[in-house]
């Protein structure tokens, strides 16, 4: 079984003969006078922002003529290969084998029953011909299906560019299912690959709910079609990638699939990924605009792109009445136990954490040596959320501000910066948001104080580490209803 690749100088071909050894034969075949041709494969992916080196799946490289001469390589980096092609070949060869045994929501996996490739991991570009349209056309067996949120006719997936390509997952298999509905316009997928017992319907009506107050937020959702990739696994599992029309979500609970806890925490992720379609991957620091996938694109606005991801991925399934106040609270307390239980708040700030999450942001560490911007991101988000509606009397919000940075900066080509996410806060805020940045932001350990302040305003407290409602204040349903609003 084989899939085809084609661009305007490229023509790619991966051959599934290696499955069982769960390695992807790649060819390409290379239309350049070019002397002297450089390939690059990315050095990470969009989504995880750390230092990936693909290249270590990579072996076999080689080059050759069309008449099957081989061709001189020397690698120019540790993810670069320089092809010598003195004759001036116009055409030439180009074959490597990928090894695909990841089975994650941001891998290639390979098998008898699938074939799952995030092109980001596997295919090369040119280099200086990355704004070429792509083509990937899939010889697969007349039985399978294809997940993906590229355009497709007859097998072929087309991408306008080598970044749309790279952000451009698919699932090739006999076994994927497939349902499809609509919000407002626009057209929402469910694929699944691999066992499950969960009910479609139900996932339907939550995904409409949940989708339609994103919407609300940003005024428009900014593709036709959007591709919920689900890779159902046999063991407990979690992990989601965003992509610009899609995501991949990989889960997994045994055989306990019909748990509630599981089906809420498939809705939470599945929540958060749909709002990074907004948030990283359109509205983006200017620090990664455009991504740079030969090296680190450092930025300390992790707090912006996945902190306030999270934030709102939950409380976007409260605010659509898909989730109870008391399950918002149960998702919320098991977040703020992950913040009080790690030392790092006291040595490293949540604007340092962002920017080293280059050096260790997706591992331990060492002990105590930084903060996530997921959690202390989350918290940080609420803080802002809260100060902003207090100060307004409930008028405005972090949602003004989200969409202000949606219109403002995305709908004008242009990245954001963190003076610029402050001036929002401060214009919907009504005040300086100058010590908000130094304690939450900058600072080492200052979330809790400025939490518990605002919260009480509200009718809420934190304790024994849980967030629960004064019920002896007049407000002890004010918090409900704001966050509900």
């Amino acid at each position: 079984m084989v899939c085809s690749y084609f661009a305007t100088n490229m023509k790619y071909q991966v051959s599934i003969n290696k499955a069982f050894e769960n390695f992807i034969e790649i060819e390409a075949k290379i239309i350049s006078n070019s002397t002297e041709i450089l390939l690059q494969l990315p050095a990470w992916r969009p989504g995880r922002y750390e230092l990936a080196n693909f290249a270590k799946n990579i072996r076999c490289f080689k080059a050759m003529s069309k008449n099957g001469a081989e061709l001189k390589v020397r690698k120019q980096t540790k993810d670069s290969w320089l092809i010598y092609n003195s004759e001036n070949n116009a055409e030439i060869t180009v074959s490597y084998e990928y090894y695909a045994n990841q089975l994650d929501a941001g891998a290639c996996f390979i098998n008898e029953e699938q074939l799952y490739v995030n092109p980001v991991h596997c295919f090369m570009y040119e280099v200086g011909k990355m704004e070429e349209q792509f083509e990937v056309k899939l010889n697969i067996p007349s039985d399978y299906k294809i997940a993906c949120q590229l355009p497709s006719s007859n097998n072929i997936l087309i991408a306008n560019n080598f970044d749309q390509l790279a952000d451009s997952p698919f699932i090739a298999s006999n076994t994927l299912q497939h349902h499809e509905f609509k919000v407002n316009d626009s057209n929402i997928h469910f694929w699944f690959q691999g066992k499950h017992d969960i009910d479609i319907v139900k996932l339907e009506a939550d995904t409409k709910a949940y989708a339609a107050l994103q919407i609300d937020i940003f005024k428009e959702f900014p593709c036709t079609d959007y591709h919920f990739l689900y890779q159902m696994l046999p063991t407990a599992f979690r992990h989601g990638v965003e992509h610009a029309d899609s995501t991949v979500i990989a889960m997994g609970l045994g055989n306990d699939m019909l748990r509630d806890d599981f089906y809420n925490s498939l809705l939470a992720i599945s929540s958060h990924e749909l709002f990074h379609m907004w948030n990283v991957k359109r509205i983006r620091p200017a620090s990664m605009l455009p991504y740079d996938f030969t090296k680190e694109n450092y930025s300390t606005l992790g707090y912006i792109y996945e902190g306030i991801t999270t934030y709102y991925g939950d409380l976007i399934l409260l605010r659509s009445g898909v989730w109870s106040w008391d399950q918002y609270v149960e998702s919320w307390n098991d977040d703020f136990l992950r913040h009080i239980s790690n030392p790092g708040n006291n040595n490293y700030s949540l604007a340092e954490s962002s920017f080293d999450t280059w050096l260790d942001g997706y591992v331990p560490g060492i002990a105590a040596r930084k903060v996530s911007i997921y959690i202390e991101g989350m918290l940080a988000a609420m803080i802002a959320d809260l100060t902003i509606i207090k100060n307004s009397n409930g008028k405005f919000s972090l949602d003004n501000v989200m969409h202000d940075l949606y219109h403002l900066f995305y709908k004008n080509n242009k990245g954001y910066t963190e003076n610029d996410y402050q001036a929002l806060l401060e214009k919907y805020g009504q005040e300086s948001f100058e010590q908000f940045f130094a304690k939450n932001i900058w600072g080492k350990n200052n979330l809790i104080a400025d939490l518990q302040n605002i919260l009480t305003y509200f009718g809420c407290s934190i304790n024994n580490n849980k967030l629960t409602k004064d019920q002896n204040s007049e407000n002890n349903l004010l918090f409900n209803f704001l966050l509900s609003r």
